[in-house]
């Protein structure tokens, strides 16, 4: 059986072939024409590869550590000692648990590589040793949460968390993550190695919320927004782009009620309660206002200044949460802001 072929860039990330006018601070009209530089290169893992081997072959992790000084470090990128005058040092493996150095930093902006995977979390974790120490140097490595995509709040300092190994490993840093111990069973922590497909994913749960009359009120004017928004993408090509090539089933669960829409063909399609099936993603909010103020905004086309924050922002600060690591639904409504003012003041 053919095995499909995979890029390093993939080909969805490559610009279309184009061109479009523009209009210059000048008055004149210039022509840009989308284009791509390509580099291929090989990357040797060099003398790290015994360490890339141990976690894609053994799903083990070692460090190195100096007889003399007791100093041990992970990942191993010494092997001589410089205090203890380059003393030699030790292979050693150490624990797949440990504890956070700091809050890790959520990317949500990421190379066209890992453009599918945002937000993601990179963040160093001092490992646990055999003798119940910890390593003194940091790993520096992806973090994961089980509860939908990452968000402020899961991770900061010294949280204690549990090195988990993907299921297809390839000999890199990759191949591994950190999950806190706190959304894990004590068998779990225990089992070494723990994989990827033995943690139960997008675990988000709606709170239970006091729903108000206010929020209830609120909710009632966000459909009819979105309902409106729908109409008026209708009407603006630049808005169906940023739709086009996109279908989503999106569930909206909020403090005052739940409403889904439809994203198809570079349209929007809003309905009022839950989604009759499982949606293809779940966003999650408690009160409804910064959702209707964002497109109450996204509606006025009159070319006064902005006044809502963009969703990616909501994401960012963990008002809104997302049942999985997806961000393209979120980022192409974003872009109809502009998109519909754009075409509004044409001409």
């Amino acid at each position: 059986m053919a095995t499909e072929k995979k890029f390093v860039i993939p080909p969805a990330m490559l610009p279309e072939t184009g061109m479009r006018e523009v209009a210059g601070n000048d008055g004149k009209t210039y022509l840009v024409r989308n284009d791509a530089m390509f580099t291929g290169m090989q990357h040797a893992q060099g003398e790290f590869s015994e360490f890339f081997l141990a976690l894609r072959d053994e799903c083990r992790i070692f460090g190195h550590r100096c007889p003399g000084c007791n100093h041990i470090i992970v990942p191993p990128f010494e092997k001589l000692c410089p205090p203890c005058n380059f003393n030699k040092m030790t292979k050693e493996y150490v624990l797949d648990i440990g504890i956070t150095v700091a809050t890790p930093v959520i990317v949500v902006f990421a190379p066209a590589r890992f453009k599918d995977e945002v937000p993601f979390a990179l963040g160093y974790v001092y490992l646990a040793t055999a003798d119940n120490s910890f390593t003194d140097s940091a790993l520096f490595l992806r973090m994961r949460t089980t509860q939908g995509a990452i968000r402020p709040g899961i991770f900061g300092k010294e949280t204690p968390v549990k090195i988990v190994f993907r299921d297809v490993r390839r000999g890199e840093i990759l191949d591994i993550f950190a999950v806190p111990q706190s959304e894990l069973t004590a068998a779990q922590i225990a089992k070494t190695p723990l994989l990827e497909s033995d943690l139960e994913w997008n675990r988000v749960e709606t709170p239970h919320w006091t729903v108000t009359p206010e929020r209830a009120d609120a909710l009632k004017k966000v459909v009819r927004s979105f309902q409106l928004l729908g109409e008026r993408i209708a009407t603006s090509p630049r808005a169906i782009k940023d739709l086009a090539n996109w279908e989503r089933n999106v569930e909206v669960r909020t403090g005052g009620g739940t409403f889904w829409f439809r994203i198809q063909d570079g349209t929007l399609e809003v309905h009022d309660g839950p989604h009759s099936g499982t949606a293809n993603l779940v966003l999650t909010i408690e009160d409804p206002m910064p959702l209707l103020r964002w497109v109450e905004n996204t509606l006025n086309t009159s070319g006064e200044s902005l006044t809502s924050p963009p969703l990616t922002d909501f994401v960012i600060e963990g008002r809104l949460l997302l049942n999985k690591t997806e961000l393209e639904t979120v980022t192409r409504l974003d872009r109809i802001t502009r998109s519909l003012r754009r075409d509004a003041n044409a001409g």
